[in-house]
């Protein structure tokens, strides 16, 4: 059973998403605020974290940066904020996908489901490496040259994605797809964006990331 924490501060849209869910065959627990969601994701294993953006207290963003401290666990936004900005600090905050309030139930449903069967059905191997970048699946960790470096969960996907897949290049739209989801409707650029942060990143390691003009991206040895 799929298990899900579903943190907002409003009792009647976590009740509605607990019935619904449930009803779907997932396993929900519930939080009422930010400093609830760190606790419960601190000391439970969840399949995937369903978070509110406004919230007193802690905000979603910031509950989101705390998890990634220790977890890779995936992370849904719920937010009525909606602008290409708001993506893309929720995407830089660590999220996996966003869903804009209001929304039909049917389509969480449907994002929780691919977004934990995109999760879970990743590659097997669970240490990649590729010259002296070592990623362990596993421990959320990243080493260059034997050195930890920290990077957010999308830069991280983005890194197991292009090591798993050496030698092939990439274009922006599977790029997109298979790390912000096949749903994703914002700029093809956000791809860019965290190629450049991923090389500045990685250091000297970066010049095994190469750019293929009108093409896309790909990892080499």
């Amino acid at each position: 059973m799929k298990k899900v924490l579903v943190c907002d501060d409003e009792i009647k849209i976590r009740e509605t998403i607990y019935d619904y869910l449930c009803a779907k065959g997932f396993c929900v627990t519930l939080a009422e605020n930010g400093e609830k969601a760190v606790y419960l994701a601190s000391k439970q294993t969840f399949d995937l974290i369903i978070l509110d953006v406004l919230m007193p207290g802690i905000d979603g963003f910031e509950v989101c940066r705390q998890i990634r401290k220790t977890s890779q666990v995936p992370v849904l936004f719920l937010t009525a904020l909606g602008e290409e900005g708001d993506y893309l600090h929720g995407y830089s905050s660590g999220a996996d996908d966003y869903i804009v309030k209001p929304f039909p139930l049917a389509v969480l449903v449907e994002k929780c489901n691919s977004i934990i069967n995109r999760y879970s059905g990743e590659n097997m191997q669970r240490i990649l490496s590729v010259g002296e970048i070592v990623l362990n699946k596993d421990k959320f960790l990243v080493t260059v040259s034997g050195e930890e470096i920290s990077l957010t969960n999308k830069m991280f996907n983005l890194l197991s994605l292009l090591i798993e897949n050496q030698n092939i290049i990439l274009s922006r739209e599977q790029i997109l797809n298979k790390v912000w989801g096949w749903d994703y409707d914002g700029d093809e650029r956000v791809v860019d964006t965290h190629i450049k942060k991923l090389r500045k990143a990685l250091g000297k390691e970066a010049s095994h990331i190469h750019t293929v003009i009108g093409r896309g991206y790909v990892i080499k040895e």
